[in-house]
């Protein structure tokens, strides 16, 4: 099996504005999301992936957080419509370099979708109704998807993916206080408590699972269903409102 490629970008000073809901996020420390970040792509690496790092984005304060920009289908790209205005700059370059890797497709409005709302699993894919993805971008995918899309809501929580990962096989990390977890009942389930939700974000590449680091129980219930745990330092952009996924496309 060939290794994943994986697309990330690098923050830019202007990191310390993304948008986000977090309490402290005015204590971004620029340097020390450098820091992470780099972190992040060792852990890509060792995971087996091949690293593409786009260069910063000076105007774009949330660029790092290349997931919301694209979301993968098969040989498909589907280039993102997104909601937030000082966001909609973003796609273009990662376009650029997607195009290099699979065909492409623009969503459109007046739909709207950000990739951390889309959970793909090895049946159906979930998408998160949320104050970023409407349901115009549900039905814009269900009229291309081979397989059932389907609707999940967001009750709290910027995105579905902050809420629910797949692991592979029939397995989910999942906080279901935060969304509509009825869909998801034939699942076998790694629950996170109230304290753990930061948790239910985590990226599964092969045997690695990476998580964010603090939350051993969460770890402990991973590897006991055969994964090896890469937990990284995320606290820069938790205060963004992102978590591991949010950092990556893995093609």
């Amino acid at each position: 099996m060939s290794s994943p490629t994986a697309l990330v970008r690098k923050p830019s000073p202007a990191f310390v504005n993304a948008i986000s809901c977090h309490p402290q996020k005015h204590q971004i420390d620029y340097q020390l999301a450098c820091e992470q970040h780099q972190q992040y792509i060792d852990a890509l690496q060792q995971a087996g992936a091949q690293v593409v790092t786009l260069e910063p984005l000076n105007d774009f304060p949330d660029s790092p957080f290349v997931e919301d920009t694209a979301v993968i289908f098969g040989q498909e790209a589907w280039i993102c419509s997104m909601k937030a205005e000082s966001r909609q700059g973003e796609t273009k370059s990662v376009a650029e370099v997607i195009k290099n890797y699979r065909a492409i497709k623009q969503l459109k409005p007046p739909a709207t979708l950000d990739g951390g709302d889309v959970l793909m699993t090895s049946d159906a894919v979930f998408v998160g109704q949320s104050t970023r993805t409407n349901r115009e971008a549900v039905e814009a995918l269900q009229r291309s998807c081979t397989k059932p899309c389907l609707p999940v809501a967001v009750k709290r929580g910027l995105h579905l993916k902050s809420a629910a990962s797949y692991l592979g096989g029939n397995l989910l990390v999942i906080d279901p206080a935060s969304i509509d977890a009825s869909l998801f009942q034939s699942f076998e389930w790694i629950e996170v408590e109230e304290n753990e939700r930061y948790a239910a974000n985590c990226l599964t590449l092969g045997k690695f699972v990476l998580m964010p680091a603090g939350f051993p129980r969460v770890a402990d219930q991973i590897r006991s269903h055969g994964f090896q745990t890469l937990e990284l330092k995320m606290s820069e952009f938790e205060k963004a409102d992102g978590g591991v996924t949010c950092l990556s496309i893995i093609l």
